[in-house]
């Protein structure tokens, strides 16, 4: 019979669900004293252009944070607009010849025809029409970003995976300036470690996640410790498992 993931990983809250304005939190430390790996997944919320968000795994001597310091090289920074989960783009007057690029596909703005095969998308409308007009060349089955679904509510094209889990989406834009607007909605990132990289020979066994953004985002973090010795007790206010 094969193991229930719950029966191998520890799943505890490394950073409970909170907003971040340009600043830093670090979240609770946790013992691997019985685990040999601990794995930390960020969901990151909304950023705008230029905008980054970082995970850090921090290691300390206990729950206290003793002593508290990096372990090096276990970071991850997601930066707006490129590899995200989910975007948009918003369309103010995009002028013909503009061009957005999305997972390196390049989609040109034409002065009244769309055309799939080229690419092409009419801006003979307004920002609405136009967006819709973009829509069509993305969701085009054999021209448009494969793996990627677009849909448009005013203007605003947000970009997500078909199928959840598998595509990260990177856009850019030519103008880049205020007639076309890329903003990320969702993003994704992970540390993993082994516990040998904790400073053991000083007594550190404990790591918590730290998250540092440039942005003002939502932000939340899970903190798996995996490979025990033992199967973990799921210490958790409900479950199922069938």
């Amino acid at each position: 019979m094969k193991t229930r993931i719950h029966e191998d990983v520890k799943i505890d809250i490394g950073l409970v669900s909170q907003v971040l304005d340009n600043t830093n939190v670090t979240g609770k430390y946790h013992s691997l004293k019985d685990y040999r790996s601990a794995l930390a997944i960020l969901s990151s919320g909304a950023m705008a252009a230029t905008k980054t968000t970082k995970i850090e795994l921090l290691q300390a001597k206990d729950a206290d944070g003793t002593d508290a310091k990096i372990i090096t090289g276990a970071e991850a920074t997601i930066t707006a607009n490129a590899l995200a989960t989910e975007l948009t783009i918003t369309l103010a007057t995009f002028l013909a010849d503009g061009t957005i690029t999305i997972n390196g596909l390049v989609f040109t703005a034409h002065a009244t025809v769309t055309t799939p095969a080229n690419r092409e998308f009419s801006i003979s409308g307004n920002d609405t029409a136009d967006a819709a007009e973009l829509v069509i060349c993305i969701n085009d089955a054999a021209y448009g970003v494969p793996g990627v679904t677009a849909s448009n509510v005013a203007g605003a094209v947000t970009l997500i995976a078909t199928d959840p889990g598998e595509k990260i989406i990177t856009v850019s834009s030519s103008p880049d300036d205020g007639t076309c607007v890329k903003a990320t909605t969702k993003a994704q990132a992970f540390v993993e470690i082994l516990s040998t990289l904790l400073d053991k020979v000083n007594d550190f066994t404990h790591v918590a996640v730290k998250v540092t953004t440039t942005a003002t985002s939502n932000v939340a973090a899970v903190l798996a410790r995996g490979n025990a010795r033992f199967t973990p007790e799921q210490q958790v206010g409900a479950s199922a498992v069938v």
